[in-house]
């Protein structure tokens, strides 16, 4: 999963914001004059050339407001990376389960077709010693006929699924899988305690702070953009004693500059005050919408598994169970010739529609609990 070109992408954006940081934290570059030709005469003499350097200051808190901004802006951009995980990891289980049921309907309707096969040979025995008609051996023939069919479907499934899963996996849709495995799921524990810790520890949760104080750092740096900066340099003249000046001695001029930039124009500086100001309320705003939405997913995900649970016992202790033995009985009563072939064909039908929910009942399962462990930030 590491490969996987979205993940790529989320650390590369990690690594182009975190690059801000420096940029932010960083002087403005400093400015060199060099001026030559006709300069001004002093009493020293001639100038002949000058040169100089400045330097803008910021005014304090600036860089440090920008680059904090920028270094929280890396880290949500970290947070979104987890929280792109986890959503990946959530697609790769139901991608799993979707390839474990299909592969399961496959087996089942295999078995059920050898059921089918048994069952034939009971009706062609019958018919052979008269007690059965021809038109007992034609239904179980058109039975053994919608399983075929139910097989190509269920192979076709079993493909889709395979190169769904090779899919999120960053591998050619057809490589090689093993043969899907039903895994135990744990339980899906304290509904409210996992809803206190998603709106705590969730990566969205967690991305959308980041943001927000991100826009608060900004909001401070556009206040202090109200402020002047401060321009230091520094000059040097280079005199010649051949001036007109009597008292032209050629002796060199030094000269240091301090001044302020003036930020006459409020106008751009207080829209960004309000953009800041904005963005604030609206990530703290998505923030809310973030739990609210994990409490949604998880609610939802935890009742589904709870419900899964419950459907599984009752199909393991009491429905399978119990058309098995319907089934069965009705076989050995259609071969003393006391039940009809209909009622074998209802009972191997019946035991067929639970075989299949079963398995539908633990991919759901399985489901649900990939939405919960998204949803809770469980690994």
């Amino acid at each position: 999963m590491t490969h996987h070109p979205s993940l790529v992408a989320a650390q590369q954006k990690i690594q182009r914001l975190q690059a801000r940081v420096p940029q932010a934290r960083t002087l403005p570059d400093p400015k060199a004059r060099i001026s030559a030709g006709s300069l001004a005469e002093t009493a020293a003499g001639r100038t002949s050339a000058m040169a100089g350097i400045e330097q803008q200051i910021p005014f304090p808190g600036k860089r440090k407001a920008a680059a904090q901004a920028a270094q929280k802006e890396a880290d949500a951009a970290r947070a979104e990376l987890e929280n792109l995980k986890l959503l990946i990891a959530e697609r790769i289980r139901i991608a799993y389960w979707n390839y474990y049921l299909a592969y399961q309907n496959q087996r089942i309707n295999r078995d059920s077709k050898s059921v089918l096969k048994t069952i034939q040979e009971v009706v062609q025995a019958r018919v052979k010693a008269n007690k059965a008609t021809q038109a007992d051996i034609l239904r179980v023939s058109t039975e053994i006929s919608k399983v075929d069919q139910q097989l190509i479907a269920a192979l076709q499934q079993v493909s889709s699924a395979r190169a769904t899963l090779n899919s999120l996996l960053n591998r050619p849709a057809g490589a090689h899988l093993p043969y899907p495995k039903r895994s135990s799921v744990p339980s899906q524990g304290s509904l409210s305690k996992l809803i206190a810790r998603a709106e705590a520890t969730h990566p969205t949760v967690r991305a959308g702070q980041a943001k927000m104080t991100a826009f608060q750092h900004r909001l401070r740096k556009a206040r202090l953009d109200a402020y002047p900066d401060f321009l230091i340099g520094a000059q040097h003249a280079w005199v010649s004693d051949s001036g007109l000046s009597p008292a032209a001695n050629g002796k060199d001029q030094t000269m240091f500059t301090l001044g302020v930039t003036i930020p006459l124009w409020q106008k751009p500086r207080k829209a960004k005050v309000r953009e800041a100001s904005a963005g604030v309320a609206e990530m703290r705003a998505n923030v809310a919408t973030s739990r609210s939405e994990l409490r949604l997913r998880i609610e939802d995900a935890w009742f589904r598994a709870k419900s899964s649970r419950e459907m599984i016992t009752l199909f393991d202790q009491r429905l399978i169970p119990d058309a098995q033995q319907a089934h069965d009985l009705s076989l050995q009563a259609y071969s003393s010739g006391t039940q009809s072939f209909v009622d074998v064909l209802d009972t191997w039908r019946l035991l067929l529609k639970f075989q299949l929910q079963q398995e539908g009942n633990r991919a759901s399962l399985g489901k649900a609990s990939a939405s919960l462990k998204s949803a809770a930030a469980i690994r």
